[in-house]
């Protein structure tokens, strides 16, 4: 990646959403209006008229179609190593910017270089606020998740400390990992941490990303200010069931990365063998019902 006096690229992984790319691609370059930039587009070979749309419609955009569906992370990672930008925005497909939120988030990271990733308030195409930030998952957040005291104490900053529920989302914050639907970092940030994991797919890479940027001495901020709507499951929906196995199966390989010191191999068997099992359960649980 080389800086060609573009400040901002925006990464935008496509995959058979054109209920979405229109809404997207549009807000997006009216928030872009005030900046230098460049929309790259990786399309995992979409076959509902997606391409068409971007083609015929954003010749703005950089479209790269890939001839099969090469998975989310590689992607990614393909958007990455093409982008010139000084800053880098990942966005979802099922996403609309409001209003200026791209370069309100481009200022607050020039304000601050400690911060490694930034992201917005989500709100819903219904209106109502989604939960947006999280803590890195910890072994026990998983037999709270499991016996279903997260949910009983959705507020509680030990039963619910991993998906937050006592969050305040009017208040800048730094977080372990802002949601991943329209992240923000810098090309520095990426060339000292890495690109994003291809072994985790889908889920759980913005999860590892967001920790290695922790780990390398940066911090995530949740940043209000700047607000994007987002359709949940938008990106993923399409195969409900495969999507809840590869979900619990990214979890795994999550753990297994952090885990591996002798206190946690006992426990890394014990909740992979969980996690496998109610992965399929409710994988034939999403069929039936």
């Amino acid at each position: 990646m080389s800086s060609n006096n573009i400040e901002i690229s925006v990464v935008l992984i496509s995959y058979n959403g054109r209920e979405f790319i229109d809404d997207c691609l549009r807000t997006t370059l009216e928030s872009l209006e005030s900046v230098t930039f460049e929309i790259i587009v990786i399309d995992n070979a979409s076959s509902d008229g997606t391409v068409e749309i971007i083609e015929n419609k954003f010749s703005q955009a950089k479209l790269i179609r890939n001839s099969a569906n090469l998975g989310f992370a590689k992607a990614v990672n393909q958007g990455f190593d093409a982008a010139r930008g000084e800053f880098i925005l990942l966005l979802n497909q099922d996403t609309r910017i409001v209003g200026d939120a791209v370069p309100r988030l481009m200022r607050r990271m020039t304000d601050d270089p400690a911060i490694g990733a930034i992201g917005p308030k989500f709100i819903g195409f219904d209106g109502k606020l989604q939960y947006s930030a999280r803590a890195f998952p910890r072994y026990r957040d998983l037999l709270f998740e499991f016996t279903g005291l997260s949910y009983l104490f959705k507020r509680s900053k030990v039963f619910a400390a991993w998906k937050m529920g006592w969050f305040d989302h009017r208040t800048e914050q730094e977080v372990d990992q802002p949601m991943g639907a329209a992240l923000m970092t810098r090309r520095d940030v990426i060339e000292k941490v890495g690109n994003f994991d291809e072994s985790f797919g889908i889920f759980f890479n913005d999860v590892d990303f967001c920790r290695r940027v922790q780990e390398a001495g940066f911090i995530n901020l949740y940043f209000p200010e700047a607000v994007v709507e987002h359709f949940v499951g938008g990106s993923t929906r399409q195969k409900k069931a495969r999507m809840i196995i590869e979900s619990h199966r990214a979890m795994y390989k999550y753990f297994n990365k952090y885990s591996k010191t002798p206190p946690g191999i006992p426990l890394l068997w014990f909740w992979g063998g969980v996690l496998y099992i109610t992965a399929y359960i409710r994988a034939v649980f999403s069929k039936l019902f």
